[in-house]
């Protein structure tokens, strides 16, 4: 007969071994499992290791292939714009350094500096427009436009009037005086701002915007642009690189199937702005497109024009 002692010894014991087998179990399982965090770690840091070289070599062939895209640009351009005024407008979040930049290459490629008119936040402000309507209803502007047109449409319409030529033949749609209490207006208004005596008649528009906060901005630069394209003979909206998100008017442009505003995103680039003179050369000829590197460009630039009509 087992005694008590036994029968108490031979339980400790089973218990002992199913807590020694535990623990050795969870110690081979901890082991195997710390083994493959590892092994997970360092395949992660393999992989990403990968992806940033890969990411600095395709920065440094898109850099090589931008600077390229500079040394070329003097060449290219050449005459493109020869004689021709080109007014730039300057928008809500626009770079100023984009906008030196584009206004150099449109001086490369032969064209006139017409002047730079800057549009003030007030310009874009819906608690502004109720002034700015009876603002704009108020100007010597001739056919006004639409009462019920977006304010954009409208904003666009005095301008147009008063710093772009007729796309028909070339000439002022308003004289001298006229032009200037347009702007002036405007300006003493503070929904524009530009440096007195600094502007002529624009024969293109050139708009140059950023990334916007609210949405309604951007549908409004857009619109003006639309309008000044009417008004002149062509127009050209950029935005700097890797800020058309849909937030801009170049955005908002090519969601809408644009088929007349030329746009160009990658604007603060070499790349960018010989699109933004090629843009414009076609825009003379009624040519337009969306151009960069972004998914809804439809090409990098516009094809270089024969060299017969350069």
């Amino acid at each position: 007969m087992i005694s008590l002692r036994r029968h108490v010894i031979t339980l400790v014991a089973v218990f002992l071994a199913l807590g020694v087998g535990v623990v050795l179990g969870s110690t081979s399982v901890a082991t195997s499992i710390r083994d493959a965090v590892v092994e997970r770690e360092e395949t992660t840091a393999t992989r990403l290791e990968a992806a940033q070289d890969d990411l600095a070599t395709r920065r440094l062939a898109a850099d090589r292939l931008d600077s390229l895209a500079g040394d070329l640009t003097p060449a290219v351009v050449d005459g493109l714009l020869d004689g021709r005024p080109v007014l730039t407008i300057v928008a809500p979040g626009a770079s100023d350094e984009d906008v030196t930049a584009a206004r150099a290459v449109i001086g490369a490629a032969g064209g006139i500096d017409a002047g730079r008119v800057t549009l003030t936040d007030k310009a874009v402000d819906p608690e502004s427009d109720a002034e700015l309507q009876a603002l704009v209803a108020n100007l010597p502007i001739g056919t006004a436009p639409a009462a019920d047109a977006d304010l954009g449409t409208q904003l666009g319409t005095a301008l147009g009037r008063a710093a772009l030529l007729r796309a028909e033949d070339a000439k002022p749609h308003l004289e001298d005086g006229e032009r200037d209490t347009v702007l002036t207006t405007l300006a003493d208004a503070e929904v524009i701002r530009f440096e007195p005596g600094t502007l002529r008649p624009g024969q293109l528009a050139l708009i140059v915007t950023g990334p916007q906060e609210q949405e309604s901005t951007a549908v409004r630069v857009a619109a003006l642009a639309r309008t000044l394209d009417t008004e002149g003979a062509g127009a050209v909206v950029s935005v700097g690189p890797g800020d058309s998100d849909g937030r801009d008017a170049v955005g908002v442009l090519r969601s809408s199937g644009e088929e007349d505003v030329s746009t160009v995103d990658g604007a603060g680039t070499d790349a960018g702005r010989l699109a933004i003179v090629l843009a414009l050369a076609e825009q003379l000829a009624r040519g337009q497109g969306h151009y960069g590197v972004g998914a809804d460009a439809t090409a990098a630039a516009p094809s270089l024009p024969p060299a017969a009509e350069r």
